[in-house]
């Protein structure tokens, strides 16, 4: 290779060491003092929607026959803030149920302690509220 085809400045290497950045702010942390920070902090909370989950996973589940289970976690996903508001209806499509079957899969649910009926709606009266729990209490 001549000295014409090549670059200039080719011959002089870059630093090896990372220059100082002139920006404002804070300096850049190491590897080592961020590991040490994120040990310090706290380990965050599963919220109960987790654990319900988890729960019902690992300790029912396997106890419920496929209609109870479709309905539990149809109820599961409308839960917001500690209650599901739904329509029996809407689970009876989603699950591909019949509603009369949806309506006594809700109440055998009532009777394991896993569904609570907070309100009955119907017809000029809204949507029922359940409290669902992920765990057998009855």
């Amino acid at each position: 290779m001549t000295a014409s085809t090549r670059l200039q400045g080719a011959d002089v290497l870059p630093p090896l060491t990372p220059r100082q950045t002139t920006t404002q702010g804070p300096p850049a942390e190491s590897a080592e003092t961020t590991r040490r920070t994120r040990r310090k902090q706290p380990k965050r909370k599963r919220s109960a929607r987790w654990t319900t989950l988890n729960d019902f996973t690992d300790h029912t589940m396997a106890q419920l026959t496929p209609r109870q289970v479709k309905v539990w976690l149809v109820l599961f996903r409308d839960t917001r803030s500690g209650s599901a508001s739904v329509a029996q209806t809407w689970i009876a499509q989603r699950t591909g149920l019949k509603r009369p079957t949806v309506s006594a899969t809700i109440a055998e649910l009532e009777k394991l302690g896993l569904v609570t009926t907070v309100y009955a709606g119907g017809l000029n009266r809204g949507l029922s509220r359940y409290r669902i729990s992920g765990r057998i209490t009855r």
